[in-house]
């Protein structure tokens, strides 16, 4: 992108991508090892599944909090307004699945902030919650949810800077064509 805030961010989702990448291949690595591992084998073998669990879940936390943190650069940057407080994350996915007349586009679309608000809601249970208590079957659905997410987030994001920058040059041209017109 030719702003330098769509480039930075950008660059956070290239970030993003990388990691939902990094948490499948270690996903991928626990479960051959995991078929490798005896049932017969004294102290279960090489196989843990506190590691794995807790290992899948923050990376999927941290894939969230890097979507999260484009969202909070586009209040910071564009809105000029990031919520605070009790509910504030709830209230940032809210507030960017909605268009602000005359400022921005919606950032995000009802389907994506859907599935925003359930990565969010697992990242709370990863960040305060020991992580004795996640279960493989809650680790492993909160995984493909982040798989459906990552390219959901992307295409809104892509929609949301194209439309951002197309703005942005028509007021350009618009101001552009006004200083023309003042010096004739």
């Amino acid at each position: 992108m030719a702003h330098p805030l769509f480039a930075r961010l950008d660059r956070q989702l290239e970030l993003v991508r990388r990691e939902l990448g990094n948490v499948s291949e270690a996903d991928r690595r626990f479960r051959a090892l995991r078929k490798l591992t005896s049932p017969q084998s004294k102290g279960g073998g090489l196989y843990h599944e506190w590691s794995h669990c807790a290992s899948l879940a923050d990376g999927v936390a941290a894939i969230y909090t890097g979507l999260e943190s484009v969202l909070e650069a586009i209040g910071n940057e564009i809105d000029e307004y990031i919520p605070r407080g009790d509910g504030s994350h709830a209230e940032l996915l809210d507030g960017m699945a909605i268009a602000v007349r005359g400022v921005r586009p919606a950032a995000l679309s009802e389907a994506t902030r859907r599935l925003m608000h359930e990565a969010r809601k697992f990242r709370h249970v990863v960040r305060h919650k020991y992580a004795l208590e996640l279960r493989r079957a809650d680790v492993t659905k909160n995984l493909a949810l982040a798989r459906k997410l990552v390219p959901a987030f992307r295409r809104d994001y892509r929609r949301f800077a194209a439309l951002m920058l197309a703005a942005g040059a028509a007021r350009r041209r618009t101001r552009k064509a006004s200083r023309t017109r003042r010096r004739n």
